[in-house]
């Protein structure tokens, strides 16, 4: 193989390109909704009662109505109001009249019917009698410190959309309504493989010539942060048969299969035999830095189906920024995740920073917020495609278009936040 069979690709190209090439999964199944964290939801959950479902007090107080008070022109700070009864969280408001006081209400209390408004109990002073005075410094407006029925959410409204994936915030809306079972997508399935003669297990002695494979438990615990299920395929020596087989049974029982080595120019010449044998595969040189070459494409499995495939670089760090910006969106589609752009932290450089045109460049760095709320962006030393230790170092990595040439301290930059 040389330079010239790889096709030169744009990140966003590849991207687009890729994201076409993905099917997502279809079947559904229902999950109970304990069982369901980090799952996609698969149709729209409409909420089948409002939250909350009657007016109820934001704070522990007194309710009265301004509408008794100003039909009969008393101020509050003048009026002298008889506790009628107490309304606690859990329980049925009293019935009564606001004509004839106010109620001891406390949060999360229905508010009674014909009662306006909740007064803090720091403005209030209750007396031995039953009566409340009021200071004069009160804030009083109607509909103060009462939540409205419906104020969170209310009956027939999308409660969470379809291809939202479920995490603390979503199930905690769902369970507030009583939900107790949801129509999930199936955990799409994720093959992780290493390639190399060089590659050694952790925990496994490692020959003079052999280094510790860092990239498959990297891209296996990135995939599963995604909410995806993983078969882990082990390292495969560089040996043609045995890479057809592994590649084979990973195409039959995965959604994707993810590799990582063997896709450079000098390394790739059996492994782009494999691949077109079992399937269709492009070998991409990206305008990426670090992370150039990428092979990407589909397998036929036993059941003549397609099985997307991605071949990640061998360098961790450029394995480690493919994945973010190519596969993960890939991944995502997959599992019926709805489509949202990634989210960008925007910095400025604390320094000039050199770059020629014709690569996006992700460049490791340190993320430091000013008094003034604005982000500062210092980029790390080491910008190698194998230091492991400055991508754990850093809180983000800065993107730099392709366009983009030498970058002058105090410009702006886009910074794709790393996961903690």
């Amino acid at each position: 193989m040389v330079a010239s069979d790889f096709l030169s690709q744009s990140v966003e190209t590849a991207l687009n390109q890729a994201l076409a090439g993905m099917k997502p999964v279809s079947r559904v199944e229902d999950c109970a909704l304990q069982l369901a964290a980090n799952r996609v939801l698969a149709r729209n959950q409409i909420a089948p009662h409002s939250v909350p479902d009657r007016p109820t007090s934001a704070m522990d107080g007194y309710a009265l109505s301004l509408d008794h008070l100003e039909k009969n022109a008393n101020s509050l700070e003048n009026s002298r109001l008889r506790v009628l009864g107490k309304s606690l969280a859990g329980h049925a408001a009293p019935k009564c009249s606001p004509d004839d006081g106010c109620v001891r209400v406390f949060t999360g209390a229905p508010v009674p019917e014909g009662f306006d408004v909740v007064i803090p109990q720091e403005f209030a002073t209750e007396d031995s009698e039953g009566l409340v005075r009021f200071r004069s410094d009160t804030p009083a407006r109607k509909g103060s410190n009462i939540r409205a029925r419906g104020e969170d959410i209310s009956e027939g409204q999308v409660a969470v959309p379809r291809g939202r994936m479920l995490g603390p915030r979503e199930m905690a809306l769902l369970a507030s309504l009583g939900i107790a079972s949801v129509s999930v997508f199936r955990l799409p399935i994720v093959a992780v493989l290493s390639t190399g003669d060089e590659l050694v297990n952790t925990g496994q002695p490692a020959g003079p010539t052999q280094i510790f494979d860092a990239n498959r438990p990297m891209l296996i615990q990135m995939t599963r942060r995604l909410g995806f299920e993983v078969r882990d395929l082990g390292i495969v020596p560089d040996n043609p048969r045995e890479l057809t087989e592994r590649l084979r049974a990973a195409a039959d029982e995965a959604d994707v299969v993810l590799t990582s080595g063997g896709v450079s120019v000098g390394e790739a010449d059996h492994t782009r035999r494999v691949m077109e044998a079992l399937g269709e595969i492009a070998f991409w040189r990206l305008s990426i830095k670090p992370g150039r070459p990428l092979a990407f494409g589909h397998l036929r499995n036993s059941r003549g189906e397609r099985t997307a495939f991605f071949g990640l670089p061998g360098n961790p760090v450029a394995s480690f920024v493919t994945f973010s910006a190519i596969v993960r969106p890939c991944l995502e589609r997959v599992a019926g995740l709805e489509m949202r752009p990634a989210l960008l932290i925007r910095a400025q450089l604390t320094k000039p920073t050199k770059k020629q045109p014709g690569r996006t460049e992700y460049l490791r760095c340190s993320l430091r917020r000013q008094p003034s709320g604005l982000y500062e962006a210092e980029i790390l030393a080491s910008q190698g495609a194998a230091s492991i230790k400055s991508l754990m170092d850093a809180d983000g990595l800065a993107v730099l278009p392709e366009a983009s040439g030498p970058m002058a301290a105090g410009d702006w930059v886009d910074v794709l936040p790393l996961e903690v």
